[in-house]
């Protein structure tokens, strides 16, 4: 079965005619995937966490993918895939505009501790999750296997709970505001393909095609930095 997916998505990466699969994160589906690439179809944008997209990679069951958990994405050196990094941005801390400390200058971690933070799975983030450790946040399981609003963001209309964002992220995710709070967590969105399929010409097109997106989504967002 692997080969003939492997036969299948060679045949497709050939062909014109035949459009290629891009899979991404829930907020860099509509950032960068939106309208679709020339000769792409996009996914689902619901997955969540690095596992089932990788796996879907690996497998050729999809061609390539917009991961945007830079810290924990795989190394440069990694046999199976190749990382192409578009831009960094800073990870924010986020809330409901009408969270107390909304308007709240100079935010420090004891004024976090009142509050319930969001949090995935162990081990599915591990720099990430260390680092907001850290700070004494990820500490309340959202209970989810695909990305739904009311289970992630949504929580945050309890006017309580912490959630976090990039730039791109709170281009969907409504109604939040950025505390006065450093994180000092820098992420951002990828390119991840297999590393034998990195020459194909479509590829590179699309590689192409989302860093002058990326160029575009900088000119709206000034901390949002190109990696080229």
């Amino acid at each position: 079965m692997d080969l003939e997916r492997e036969t299948h998505q060679l045949y497709r990466l050939t062909r014109d005619d035949e459009r290629l699969r891009l899979e991404a994160t829930f907020w860099a589906g509509p950032a960068l995937a939106t309208p679709e690439p020339a000769g792409w179809m996009n996914g689902v944008w619901d997955h969540l966490g690095m596992v089932r997209p990788l796996r879907l990679l690996k497998k050729g069951i999809i061609d390539a993918w917009i991961g945007s958990y830079q810290p924990d994405l795989p190394s440069q050196d990694d046999p199976d895939f190749c990382v192409i990094d578009l831009c960094t941005t800073p990870v924010r801390l986020v809330a409901n505009k009408l969270h107390p400390l909304a308007n709240k200058k100079d935010i420090s971690r004891e004024d976090l501790e009142a509050f319930p933070a969001l949090s995935l799975p162990d081990s599915w983030f591990p720099r990430t999750e260390e680092c907001l450790r850290s700070h004494g946040l990820w500490s309340t399981e959202a209970r989810m296997k695909r990305y739904k609003r009311h289970l992630w963001d949504g929580q945050t209309e309890d006017q309580a709970t912490l959630c976090y964002a990039t730039c791109l992220g709170l281009e969907v995710m409504k109604d939040l505001t950025v505390l006065d709070y450093d994180l000092n967590l820098l992420s951002g969105e990828s390119l991840v393909v297999k590393r034998a399929l990195m020459d194909q010409q479509r590829i590179r097109d699309l590689v192409s095609c989302l860093k002058e997106r990326v160029l575009e989504k900088s000119a709206v967002h000034s901390d949002l930095i190109p990696c080229f």
